[in-house]
């Protein structure tokens, strides 16, 4: 088990040099220069306005991850969205797996008192509501690709790629639903021997992933959500190109957002997809009208936005956790 354990951290710490290798190599050939002109260009004032844009469209994820769980008082709402906050910053900027992210993300939530299995429960399904909303995002900007085709677009090339993993996203997320419908049910055998204590928090989730498939309009609606927030960050982006002198259509961004997307959901097991956004942005910005050195300057100020957000959700945190363990707060839930 523990060799197990050690060939993963080096799997993962191995991937990671290689991710950065990769980023210093893009900055190596396109040119320092060229890229902190595009970054002067945006300037501080644009770079807080893209923060502040983000943080906007995290707190409509959080909405989406709200909206699944029934008969949650509204004043768990901010737990839900500091919860998805965690998680989107623990799978971007700390080393942690996707697995690790959803962890940090409910207990996130349970600090501000959302109980742990309400939470744990409901985030399997907006895990899945995500995806399928990724899904639709991908759709519309493959629409919008084949009704707008950029001139001299490599369809012979490039168009495979895509749909092998539109394919596999969606083989995921239906299996992702599918499985929350058995898994349980496996789960209770195997849990025969387990301690009572985790035995009684294995019921409680089932109890709470019945009550919620019991409200499907829920679900549905928090799929909507998340479609909502994706097309709402393409505009995000098309700001920020703009504040960086470059004239990039609507449509044409929300292509490139999609796939990369797409790309960022393929490569799953890369911690925050290191390299592998970059290199999406180096290789999609060309072929649909955006110079290279700018794609990846737009891929280094989501790089710094997500340290920036990042940085500040970790120190509150920190201060919430401080404050329970000092007493100074109640207990989360349990």
């Amino acid at each position: 088990m523990r060799k197990k354990q050690a060939a993963g951290r080096i799997l993962t710490l191995s991937v990671m040099v290689l991710g950065a290798i990769a980023i210093w190599s893009f900055l190596i050939h396109f040119g320092v220069g060229a890229i902190s002109g595009s970054l002067h260009n945006l300037g501080l004032a644009g770079f807080i306005i893209f923060c502040s844009y983000t943080l906007g469209v995290l707190g409509l994820l959080g909405v989406s991850w709200y909206v699944i769980a029934p008969s949650t008082p509204l004043r768990q709402l901010p737990g839900f969205v500091f919860g998805r906050i965690m998680r989107e910053v623990a799978a971007d900027i700390l080393p942690l797996a996707q697995l690790g992210g959803f962890v940090v993300g409910v207990r996130g939530a349970c600090l501000f008192g959302v109980s742990t299995s309400l939470a744990i429960a409901s985030t399997l399904v907006d895990l899945g509501a995500e995806m399928a909303g990724q899904l639709l995002f991908t759709m519309i900007g493959l629409s919008v690709l084949s009704l707008r085709p950029p001139p001299n677009f490599p369809h012979k090339i490039v168009d495979p790629a895509i749909y092998a993993g539109l394919v596999l996203g969606i083989v995921t997320a239906a299996g992702f639903f599918f499985s929350q419908h058995f898994a349980p049910r496996i789960l209770t055998r195997l849990s025969v021997r387990w301690p009572e204590k985790m035995r009684a928090h294995l019921a409680s989730v089932q109890l709470e992933l019945a009550d919620i498939y019991r409200q499907p309009a829920r679900v549905a609606l928090s799929m909507g959500l998340h479609l909502m927030a994706w097309l709402v960050a393409v505009g995000g982006v098309w700001l920020t190109l703009r504040l960086m002198g470059a004239r990039m259509p609507l449509p044409m961004v929300l292509v490139m957002e999609s796939l990369v997307y797409l790309l960022r959901s393929v490569a799953f097991f890369v911690p925050g997809a290191l390299g592998i956004m970059e290199g999406g942005y180096v290789l999609l910005g060309p072929i649909l009208g955006l110079p290279a050195e700018i794609a990846l300057s737009l891929a280094l100020i989501k790089r710094g936005r997500d340290l920036a957000i990042g940085s500040l959700a970790v120190a509150t945190w920190q201060i919430l956790e401080g404050r329970w363990l000092l007493g100074w707060s109640s207990r989360p839930s349990s």
